[in-house]
């Protein structure tokens, strides 16, 4: 992976600056496919969408903030704009400040509510991504309700967000409709998924699970047998 330029912002609230990191070049190796669709790269990392500004505290979409330019060090731009080279880069929201995000109106739309419920969801569940797991999935009152949202915004919808909706389904123990939910998917894309989470239900398996995983190529493993 190499590092690209930082993009700059300003906060949509107080017009503070704040930094985007972005990456020159990446590679899809190391990435770890989980059942709720989320996909772990370290090798292709991305900026997040929903940030809190740390001047002022507001949270907002980083994709409606006004960018006023890239900082570009090999081109003398820190010492030329040293109020860029200062400015805090952006953190992602953890499962709590993504419902407190939630709770400030920023799902203002379906399509901005559902992008916000998932993003909630993920990071509830990134507790479990490991096998020894005791639970699998977040299992709060909050998590829960927010699957139930998520289960009733995805019915019907196109068949990438069926699978969303199947495995929230499986979380909550519902195996029934989950089956009854992947049989509207029909893209041969979806169907590794699709068998996948079927076999998971009939073992009434409620954990998260990895789908898929991208491993070195073996000529590149053998370069470097320590990882």
């Amino acid at each position: 992976m190499i590092s690209g330029a930082d993009l700059i912002i300003t906060c949509p609230h107080c017009e503070a600056l704040a930094k985007v990191f972005s990456i020159a070049s990446g590679n899809p190796f190391g990435t770890i496919g989980w059942s709720d669709g989320y996909r772990d790269s370290p090798m292709m990392p991305t900026a997040p969408r929903i940030a809190r500004c740390q001047s002022c505290g507001k949270a907002f979409w980083t994709g409606q903030a006004q960018s006023i330019g890239y900082l570009l060090p090999e081109q003398g731009d820190a010492q030329r704009k040293p109020e860029w080279q200062a400015a805090p880069y952006l953190e992602p929201l953890d499962e709590a400040g993504l419902m407190n995000a939630l709770s400030e109106g920023l799902g203002c739309s379906a399509e901005l509510e559902l992008e916000l419920r998932v993003a909630i969801w993920w990071r509830g569940n990134d507790a479990f991504r490991r096998e020894d797991a005791p639970v699998g999935h977040a299992t709060s009152p909050e998590a829960c309700a927010n699957m139930e949202r998520l289960i009733e915004m995805m019915h019907e919808s196109d068949e990438d967000l069926l699978l969303f909706r199947a495995e929230a389904l499986r979380h909550l123990g519902r195996f029934d409709e989950m089956e009854e939910t992947l049989r509207g998917v029909y893209c041969s894309d979806y169907w590794p998924a699709k068998s996948r989470l079927l076999e998971l239900g009939k073992a009434e398996d409620r954990k998260l699970r990895v789908l898929f995983t991208m491993e070195l190529p073996e000529e590149e493993n053998a370069l470097n047998p320590q990882g």
